[in-house]
């Protein structure tokens, strides 16, 4: 028979794994992109990120580190595609799904960047599933008649 202490630990373990159970990784890219801009403002993207877009990314903050400089790719926020914003922006977001299957996915975010403005903005992202976990591949936009992809900013060297 087991003692009573060792089936209360038992027990608290099971029912303190549950909140983690309970949470699964977003099966659903526009959820997974909605846990993106919900994260605090200064927290790492690089969760988010797949392995070589997070590559590109790290990789670039180095280059602009060690050269004490902005970089090309990193003058701006790519989840807005700006360099201002309200703070709330990222409440007043539109996720529309462009194209999904099991493996790939784009979604365009239509964004709102300032309450009392009427302009909106559309970033596009490029996701993959990664074994049941969607995460961003690539991130584009246009600013004007600029059109930017981030994977090929990340890869501009001055």
């Amino acid at each position: 028979m087991i003692p009573m202490n060792r089936r209360l630990l038992a027990a608290g373990l099971v029912l303190s794994a549950l909140p983690a159970m309970a949470q699964p990784a977003p099966a659903d890219p526009v959820a997974a992109l909605r846990a993106f801009y919900a994260k605090p403002g200064r927290a790492s993207v690089n969760p988010f990120l797949t392995p070589r877009l997070r590559r590109l990314y790290t990789e670039q903050q180095a280059r602009s580190r060690r050269a004490n400089e902005v970089m090309p790719g990193l003058d701006f926020v790519f989840a807005c595609g700006c360099q201002d914003s309200d703070d709330a922006y990222h409440t007043r977001n539109v996720y529309r799904v462009v194209s999904r299957d099991e493996r790939k996915a784009q979604v365009a975010v239509t964004l709102k960047l300032f309450a009392d403005q009427p302009e909106t903005q559309v970033i596009t992202f490029d996701m993959l599933n990664d074994n049941g976990r969607w995460l961003i591949d690539d991130v584009s936009g246009a600013s004007g008649d600029i059109a930017w992809v981030l994977s090929r900013l990340l890869q501009m060297r001055e």
